[in-house]
């Protein structure tokens, strides 16, 4: 019975020692950024308990950088949104803004009205400036 166990915990042992999987096209530096929006299309109004279609227009900035998602912040009746994109590192990416649209479905939960907020860039005091639209909400 101890053989079993020294011979079961040696073979443990040598599979966690014995794995190199090396390098590969997955081992890149993946960070994530926001990018500025530059435009939106917002509808007139929302429709409650339905999903609401937003197109989201942003730049993106090289062949290296993939839409990721949206992160949206709910503070009450108001939303403030970021695009983030992420950012594959690469020394073979091409440096081009490239103007890029995903749109962003958003579903009314409550009456009244919406207060949207795009995170548009930066200021020259370094603080974030949005492109703001309100939406009323019908039935």
């Amino acid at each position: 019975m101890k053989w079993k166990l020294i011979l079961m915990l040696g073979l443990v042992a040598a599979s966690f020692s014995s794995c190199d999987i090396g390098e590969s096209e997955f081992d890149t530096n993946i960070q994530y950024e926001i990018a500025a929006v530059t435009n939106v299309e917002m509808p007139a109004t929302f429709k409650f308990g339905e999903v609401n279609d937003i197109v989201v227009r942003f730049n993106n900035p090289s062949s290296c950088h993939f839409f990721s998602g949206f992160d949206v912040r709910p503070n009450l009746n108001q939303r403030e949104v970021r695009v983030i994109l992420e950012n594959r590192n690469s020394a073979e990416c091409d440096r081009l803004a490239v103007p890029q649209e995903e749109t962003l479905a958003f579903t009314a939960t409550s009456n009244g009205s919406y207060v949207f907020k795009f995170f548009s860039g930066l200021d020259a005091n370094g603080q974030p400036e949005y492109l703001e639209y309100t939406v009323d909400v019908v039935e």
